[in-house]
């Protein structure tokens, strides 16, 4: 009985110990395996932190790498990150910027499609997110033991991996958003991303179509309430000019009283005013009168200015000077009571001098032994020269596409890098098509900064009458995107974005879009340049509030339809400053493709009403009826808005304004369907016809044609 007692109790102490050592066995196999990791390079033992975060000095990835939240440079100092959207071309990225993480999801898909990967060669799919996701979830489930931290490392991760899901998740909806309105997708552009252009211009061109004064005035509390921080004013000859340049202001020319009730208007807003005077090419307004065409490269095209006559020289800063010295609120005594000077902040900070598309260069017998680039680049440099001589003050820009082929080693020499700042327009859809990285790089080597320019209206058409709004928006991300990834080249940076707005090609084009055609896609564009990203909700957008458009109806409604195609008709609802010029041009629009469709058809694709018909006085009554009858409502219509063109335009513009435009644009109609009416007439009182072969027309003659043959 003894000894059975004593085996029991051996064999208790026997298992109680074998439990304890298998305890601590665990326990210790517990602690190291969750609270201790060891690398690659060393066996050095990092926290979970630093799991999460990634070692700064190690090679390994941590959880947010793997994410890609964060891009590895094992170059910086240990606490510097570069976050989502921070520039990366040519290794001016700044890696503290950002202030902070910013989590973006990525989505799958190529660029043209609106999809983007965080870092260049490193995209993540959305399985691979949702993978990794969940990885970190189910270690985050397993029970963890951190030494010296308790629970409130457990918590901390879980908040980080909280948060990484939220705005992953809010990322995601922006871009639903985005998908569903039409709006184009842009890499790094978003709620929470990188700052708006610190300037943002919006370009007034008054050499066609010059709107009312009254009518500016009315635009300028709108343009400041969607991010405008100035204006860019291109008078050519609206500008009244005085002296022996009197011969260069229009006949309708704006007065010096209407201009300086503008200025005034701009300067109580806070607006920045810049006055843009053409000063090499597209000097038409001037070179085309008898007095200065004397003044041309080529004698018989007055596009550009030869720069080899001392009088050109004469001409510009007489040109120069009254602009200038009209804009300066120190020398203007009626542009601000005296009190007012110096208490004021806006002031004639810059003058922009064009120098663009320089079509005639080095042709005539002056020129043409110099080379081309150093003509052009010498005469930009005595421009700026005498400028910065007389007005010190002056910030001198100039558009830069005369530039993009010239050498780095030439621009350097000829000294404009310290004068001039370049204002880089591109308004397509792909700005490195045009401005590829090595011209970025040159220009960051020259100019210490540089502006850049989009377009909202007169980029894709010379005769369209309605702006395509998608297309100008994208052009504006993409460039918001571009400044970011570029401008920390630059030692002072990019100083704003240039939203321009051109009414005719040239001096000689016919009118291209209407102001208030395209304020819709202004309010579009420079709300977005405002805010550095595309506002998706209509209560903080300030496009719906601005232009006076009724509240969404529902949430189930896009507030704003951008799709391929859309001729904006929700904007037909606003009541904005010219909104019955923009409803009137949506009808215009209307009519004009059913009077195309029309005659194109009768002309092509019918047998009986066409020019050969017609030439020969040979069809059938009964046919020439039946394709006649829809001639006759389509020239009523027409009619009818010619009559209502100019009553509706008259809000905006002047008679000489809209006269043009009913000249250009709806007599050609009119012109079109009373030639048919008239045809067909002609044709239904033939009662004979000639035996065939109908006679070959005279003008065939000069090819060799004839009936011999």
């Amino acid at each position: 009985m003894h000894s059975r007692v004593l085996m029991v109790c051996w064999r208790r102490k026997l298992f109680f110990l074998g439990a304890s050592l298998l305890f601590l066995l665990a326990l210790w196999f517990w602690g190291f395996l969750y609270t201790t990791h060891i690398t690659e390079d060393g066996g050095k033992i990092v926290s979970v932190r630093e799991l999460m975060l990634g070692s700064s000095h190690g090679h390994h990835d941590g959880l947010l790498h793997r994410l890609g939240f964060y891009e590895a440079d094992h170059s910086a100092p240990s606490d510097t990150v570069r976050s989502i959207g921070e520039p990366h071309g040519g290794g001016h990225a700044s890696g503290s910027g950002s202030g902070g993480v910013k989590f973006v999801k990525p989505t799958s898909g190529g660029s043209n499609s609106g999809s983007f990967s965080l870092r260049p060669g490193k995209a993540r799919n959305s399985n691979e997110w949702d993978s990794i996701m969940q990885e970190h979830v189910d270690d985050e489930m397993k029970p963890q033991h951190h030494a010296g931290h308790g629970d409130d490392g457990s918590k901390g991760q879980r908040h980080i991996t909280d948060e990484m899901r939220m705005a992953a998740e809010r990322q995601s909806h922006y871009e639903h958003e985005l998908k569903r309105m039409g709006v184009p997708v842009i890499a790094g552009l978003g709620p929470g991303g990188r700052p708006p252009p610190a300037q943002r211009l919006v370009h007034f061109d008054l050499k066609g179509a010059p709107p009312k004064m009254a009518y500016l005035r009315r635009l300028l509390p709108i343009l400041k309430t969607l991010g405008a921080t100035g204006i860019l004013l291109e008078y050519e000859d609206m500008f009244p000019y005085g002296g022996q340049l009197a011969p260069l202001a229009a006949r309708n020319a704006y007065t010096r009283d209407e201009i300086l009730e503008l200025l005034k208007a701009a300067f109580a807003l806070g607006l920045n005013v810049i006055p843009l005077v053409q000063t090499f090419g597209h000097l038409e307004f001037a070179l085309k009168l008898k007095d200065f065409a004397h003044l041309r490269e080529v004698g018989d095209s007055p596009q550009a200015l030869c720069p080899s006559y001392n009088a050109s020289l004469v001409f510009l800063e007489a040109l120069l000077e009254q602009v200038i010295e009209y804009h300066t609120p120190t020398a203007n005594e009626n542009l601000l009571h005296k009190e007012d000077i110096g208490r004021l902040t806006p002031k004639l900070t810059h003058i922009h001098i064009g120098c663009d598309e320089v079509y005639h260069l080095a042709e005539c017998p002056r020129c043409r032994h110099r080379l081309r680039d150093q003509l052009f680049l010498d005469h930009v440099y005595n421009v700026a020269t005498l400028v910065r001589r007389r007005w010190p003050h002056l910030h001198l820009i100039i558009w830069d596409d005369m530039l993009r082929h010239v050498s780095t080693e030439v621009l350097q020499a000829s000294g404009i890098g310290r004068l001039v700042e370049p204002m880089i327009w591109v308004y397509t859809e792909d700005i490195y098509k045009f401005v590829q990285s090595p011209t970025w790089e040159k220009y960051a080597s020259v100019f210490t900064t540089a502006w850049a320019a989009s377009a909202f209206k007169g980029a894709h058409g010379e005769g369209l009458l309605m702006p395509p709004v998608r297309r100008h928006l994208e052009n504006t991300l993409r460039w918001l995107a571009v400044i970011q990834g570029e401008g920390n080249r630059f030692t002072n940076g990019l100083q704003g974005l240039a939203l321009t707005g051109w009414q005719r090609y040239d001096h000689f084009a016919v009118l291209c879009e209407l102001l208030p055609t395209a304020l819709p896609s202004l309010a579009v564009c420079l709300s977005t340049a405002a805010k550095g990203y595309f506002d998706v909700s209509a209560r903080t957008n300030p496009i719906l509030s601005s232009l006076t458009c009724p509240e969404p109806t529902g949430e189930h409604h896009t507030w704003l339809e951008l799709h391929k195609d859309s001729l904006m008709i929700s904007f037909s609802r606003c009541m904005f400053p010219g909104s019955m010029i923009y409803r009137f041009m949506l009808r215009l629009t209307s009519v004009m493709a059913e009077v195309d469709e029309y005659s194109d058809g009768i002309k092509q694709r019918r047998g009986w009403l066409t020019d050969y018909n017609i030439r020969h006085n040979f069809s059938t009554g009964a046919r020439v009826d039946d394709l006649l009858s829809d001639n006759y409502r389509l020239l009523n219509s027409v009619s009818n808005l010619a009559r209502n063109a100019a009553s509706t335009l008259a809000e905006a513009y002047d008679h000489w304004t809209y006269g043009e435009f009913i000249e250009q644009r709806i007599f050609p109609m009119m012109e079109e369907l009373k030639r048919l009416e008239r045809a067909g007439d002609g044709l239904k009182k033939r009662r004979y016809w000639p035996q065939r072969p109908l006679p070959y027309l005279k003008p065939f003659e000069v090819l060799g044609i004839d009936e011999k043959t």
